[in-house]
């Protein structure tokens, strides 16, 4: 057995694996750089294919300096699982304090202004696009408001880009799970590299017609909004920074009246504007479907390579980063399905420290598999924080706020006050005791009835009998309700609507995002790994788990049954219906786990008495399993 100390952290291996996907994906931006770069130069010549060292050349490394940017994002944000949390405007607060946005937002306005200036130098100068206007030999030369607004319109592509970034959050890594059971590992592992460029052939033309319209309604309604907004901020900002290197340029220089708005520069803010957004849109989508490939390496799970490749995947299923843990428990299910030499190799590894392979990763599934049952019936407790905060402090003594107490004759008459401050002290109390002796309830009411009545007479005139009904605190508090629930229900109160699968994802998978993945991951392989040692297990060192593993799906399974039939709605899910109880994730996990039953039963149904299952837990896995009662 390798030596702890040996064993390489699972990141170690991880790490590569991601790069070359990172690789992959950059040689199909590099592609559409290299085609863009012939599209917006001064000649479209087809000499430019068979010399990619000239300017088309040059001009696609400096676009690839766009993507990127992209990838350094994609990487820094990179994650499993959809944000988890109970409301819109939550998703948008944890964002800001997690300086999410001005990330994103830095990295696409980087990149758009790289692109202008690519754009600008390389196209030819009858675009009249020029930073300087050359006046006549009587004129003095002068800003040209064409390029301002051009890369005002790219600022504003990349404000429009940061939102659809954090909107359908783009730095989630896309796995699709199924409703019918486990099967989340593709049984067919022939070589895949082909399937990620088909991929993206078949989104191109829904991508397309997206881009196009965006651009081109982006083109028409772009100069409004720079009229309104951003033309003298954009204008005063240009002549500060040209006055810096042309001094020949009048200080004085005023916009013109009528903004630049030619056909010519509509055309081209269109065109352009299409080719930008066409970088980030591809640039996203080929990250994504590349870093979402199975987690192999040469059609081998990716610890494969390692010396100790049990020791290197307990590595990764133990660690705390989320990201590396997932693809951890990914691999673990792969190998699970569809590699019977890793699980023999996994039933045979006893002699570990720690434990054996089994029992560490069994321990691990089962823990990912609690947590579910843990987050559930933690919720709505206070936490350790606050219950250390709630706890009473120790008894204290209050502070003195008086004279100390007599001492000597106490029942004798106090002598009479002779000094000012004494009789002061008297009387103040003397009058705060006949408050004591008299509290204010006792008073009745501090209006005297004549008063009452003069009241009562004025709110008569002024008011009809309808108009004080509706100024009563339960009317306004009735009206108050109504406002906020039209509210709720318009576009308004959107971002603020607390709905039921958004609490129930956040409750049961967990926060920041979703541990859905590893979840449906570990109920895989546990039951892949349990239902092949029958053949494969040679020492018997899972039978033994058995029955903690059935009573542990029938315990996550009826928790979450439970839980999301009474969990109450909250009250600003105005479009509520009983029918929305049973979400999307939800089902994928009961359905893994009934699935999960369903093969253990079939399995270890027969051993139940020589296995020490109890006969209970035994019919109850049948009924959820569907196969009926014993």
């Amino acid at each position: 057995m390798p030596a702890p100390n040996r064993i390489r952290p699972y990141r170690e291996l991880l790490t590569p694996s991601l790069h070359r996907r990172f690789t992959q994906a950059a040689g199909v931006s590099l592609l559409l750089c290299y085609l863009e770069s012939i599209l917006v130069g001064d000649t479209w010549s087809l000499i430019w294919l068979w010399f990619p060292l000239g300017k088309a050349g040059i001009r696609t490394l400096l676009l690839f300096l766009c993507p990127l940017l992209v990838f350094v994002l994609r990487v820094a944000l990179l994650h499993f699982g959809s944000r988890s949390t109970f409301s819109p405007f939550q998703t948008l607060r944890r964002c800001l304090a997690a300086k999410d946005v001005f990330e994103v937002l830095f990295c696409y306005i980087l990149s758009a202004w790289i692109f202008t200036q690519i754009y600008i130098w390389s196209v030819p100068g009858s675009a009249d696009l020029e930073w300087i206007i050359q006046g006549r030999s009587w004129e003095r030369q002068r800003l040209n408001e064409r390029p301002i607004y051009l890369r005002s319109h790219y600022l504003m592509l990349a404000l429009l880009q940061t939102v659809l970034h954090l909107y359908f959050d783009y730095d989630k890594i896309p796995r699709s799970l199924n409703q019918t059971g486990l099967g989340t590992s593709p049984k067919d592992l022939s070589n895949t590299a082909v399937k990620p460029v088909e991929q993206i052939k078949s989104q191109l033309p829904n991508i397309a017609r997206q881009l196009l319209t965006i651009s081109v309604g982006a083109s028409l309604v772009g100069p409004f909004i720079y009229s309104l907004t951003v033309r003298n901020l954009a204008w005063r900002t240009s002549l500060f920074w040209a006055r810096l290197f042309r001094h020949d340029i009048p200080h004085a220089t005023e916009l013109s009246i009528l903004p630049p708005y030619h056909y010519t520069l509509m055309f081209r803010s269109a065109t352009s504007g299409f080719l930008l957004l066409s970088l980030w849109r591809l640039s996203n989508l080929a990250f994504g479907i590349y870093v979402a490939q199975d987690p192999l390496k040469r059609g081998q799970p990716i610890s494969q390579d390692a010396r100790d490749p049990n020791g290197v995947l307990i590595n990764g299923l133990q660690s705390k980063k989320s990201l590396v843990k997932a693809f951890a428990y990914w691999e673990l299910a792969q190998i699970s399905g569809n590699f019977p030499d890793r699980r023999v190799l996994i039933f045979r590894d006893i002699d570990r420290a720690g434990g054996s392979t089994w029992g560490q990763i069994s321990s691990a599934c089962l823990q990912t598999i609690q947590d579910v049952n843990a987050r559930i019936n933690g919720y709505g407790q206070p936490s350790p924080q606050q219950q250390a905060q709630s706890r009473p402090p120790g008894v204290q003594s209050l502070p003195r706020i008086g004279t100390p107490l007599k001492e000597g004759q106490v029942m004798m008459n106090p002598p009479p006050p002779s000094s000012r401050r004494e009789i002061v002290e008297t009387k103040v109390g003397s009058f705060a005791k006949s408050i004591g002796n008299n509290p204010p309830s006792s008073y009745g009411n501090p209006l005297s009835p004549k008063t009452q009545q003069y009241l009562e007479a004025a709110r008569n005139k002024l008011f009809t009998p309808e108009q004080q009904q509706a100024i009563t605190p339960a009317h306004v508090q009735s009206q108050l309700n109504t406002y906020m629930t039209r509210c709720l229900q318009s576009w308004v109160g959107q971002p603020f609507r607390q709905t039921f699968a958004r609490r129930v994802q956040s409750i049961v998978f967990g926060q920041p995002y979703s541990e859905l993945s590893l979840l449906v991951d570990a109920i895989e392989s546990l039951t892949n790994l349990a239902t092949a040692s029958i053949k494969e297990d040679a020492y018997g060192t899972v039978a033994k788990d058995i029955p903690f593993i059935l009573r542990t799906f029938i315990l996550t399974y009826q928790t979450i049954e439970r839980f999301t039939a009474t969990l109450p709605v909250h009250w600003t899910d105005v479009h509520f219906s009983e029918d929305q109880r049973q979400t999307e994730d939800v089902l994928i996990v009961l359905s893994a786990l009934r699935t999960g039953l369903q093969e253990l039963v079939k399995a270890f149904g027969g051993f139940a008495a020589e296995l020490r299952i109890d006969a209970q837990h035994l019919r109850v896995a049948k009924a959820i399993a569907g196969m009926g009662d014993a």
